[in-house]
């Protein structure tokens, strides 16, 4: 069976993570933040924590990449950990809500943003929409390096925007520091700390899409070097332009302004170098959304890939094109599924309650370098975790707290989104899987 070749490079990997986790929430969450707190170093605490225990996370996902270099990511985890089953009911989470509903949450922001230079009808909406899926699931289709190349352009193009808006706060000065001030409250009152859990919330959704690495582990050439370097590299500097993003708006702007504001980025450029500075920056934000829409339909069809080849669903989905060795099924399934999301709209709620299921995974997949240590430690294991057991605990921890924190404050939504992992059960049957490829032993090559 034809399996996908590894085309992709380090700094191919590393610009799929930048491109996939930058999308416009940074542009649009520090405001949401500023409603609910006040002080400017306890904002910039919540940004840093949930930067660090997202690198937590993205530190076991380099080990198990480096010990399973097989695309699907997670997917495959899942099942070398837990069994068939459950990593069934992860990719049927994400093959039903998460990666289609993502898509179609930033394809509507992307015309949002858009409308700024052209009006659109609602038909032009939806066509434009749709458009751009399927050129996009075209151009992914003709070869992985086509993809890729789309979405690099893009990452550079938000980056690039990132880099004008801080840059310009250095140049500039329009801005105070006593907007820093108080830096902390007096004190943490139940409600603050309730405050905090929330920013939470809206920080980690800002910082998703660190996984993606994974998804393509299979493509990434070399990648018992490459996969834990993109991943470190990647999310250190997502953290890295998170913070400088919200410095520059907390020191030209100040929180209440933050707070006030509907387009935070677009405000804090225009006080910087009037009405241009907005239309540049809506331009890096339109770019942003249409790169990490192209980075979500490169990635997202490997776990339709995986799932098909260990035949738990329609295994035409697990063929690979015998000209551009893409998986093109795939790839157009994501794209249309997508599409009629974009086209029906009501995927804001199945984002919401997929996203409690989605970090129930994320903890059981953490958790499973420490189950596979134990399972398999002949498998050898190029990169192991820094800092293990800490590290990998630490995410546990918090992620269990997240969940159950969720199960508490949104009660319904947590349920429906169990919910969605039930309607899977019955279309679940059992499959014998063969390994694509024989998972190399402790030995030569292996610093374990």
């Amino acid at each position: 069976m034809k399996n996908l070749p590894r085309k992709l490079s380090l700094f191919d990997a590393v610009t799929l993570l930048v491109g996939t986790v930058i999308g416009s929430a940074i542009f649009v969450i520090p405001s949401l933040i500023a409603q609910r707190i006040a002080e400017p170093g306890l904002v910039v605490g919540i940004w840093v924590f949930s930067g660090l225990l997202v690198l937590c996370g993205a530190l076991t996902l380099a080990e198990l990449g480096t010990m399973l270099p097989q695309s699907g990511g997670l997917y495959i985890y899942m099942r070398e950990a837990y069994g068939q089953f459950w990593a069934y009911l992860y990719g049927w989470t994400l093959m039903l809500v998460v990666f289609p509903g993502s898509i179609a949450a930033l394809t509507s922001t992307f015309l949002l943003y858009l409308q700024w230079f052209v009006p659109l009808t609602w038909w032009a909406e939806k066509a434009l929409g749709i458009g751009l899926l399927l050129v996009l699931a075209f151009v992914n289709t003709r070869g992985v390096k086509k993809g890729a190349g789309v979405q690099n352009l893009f990452t550079v193009f938000k980056v690039a925007g990132l880099v004008l808006l801080v840059g310009l706060a250095v140049i500039t000065l329009r801005g105070s520091s006593a907007n820093f001030l108080p830096i902390l409250p007096e004190r943490l009152s139940r409600g603050k700390l309730a405050a905090i859990g929330l920013s939470m919330v809206s920080t980690l959704f800002a910082y998703d899409g660190w996984q993606s690495v994974s998804f393509v582990a299979g493509e990434i050439r070399d990648p018992q070097k490459n996969i834990p370097r993109s991943i470190i590299l990647g999310v250190l500097f997502v953290i890295a332009a998170y913070l400088g993003a919200n410095l520059t708006y907390i020191f030209v702007l100040g929180q209440p302004s933050i707070a006030a504001s509907e387009r935070v980025a677009a405000d804090a450029m225009s006080a910087m170098i009037g009405p241009v500075g907005a239309t540049l920056i809506t331009l890096a934000i339109v770019c942003s959304t249409v790169g990490t829409i192209a980075a979500s339909i490169l990635v997202g069809p490997r776990v339709f890939f995986a799932m098909a080849r260990d035949g738990v669903i329609f295994p035409q989905l697990g063929t690979v094109h015998p000209r551009f060795e893409t998986p093109a099924n795939a790839i157009w399934a994501m794209a249309i599924l997508a599409g009629l999301m974009t086209l029906t709209g009501g995927y804001e709620h199945l984002i919401t309650m997929a996203g409690f299921a989605n970090w129930i995974f994320f903890t059981m997949i953490a958790m499973s370098v420490v189950v596979l240590r134990r399972k398999h430690p002949e498998w050898n294991r190029p990169y192991r975790v820094v800092g293990y057991p800490f590290t990998v605990l630490v995410f546990v921890t918090v992620s269990t707290v997240f969940v159950v924190n969720t199960l508490i404050e949104s009660t319904l939504s947590s349920l429906m989104g169990l919910g969605l992992l039930l309607v899977g059960i019955p279309f679940y049957k059992k499959r014998k899987v063969s390994a694509p490829f024989e998972i190399p032993k402790s030995g030569s090559g292996s610093n374990s």
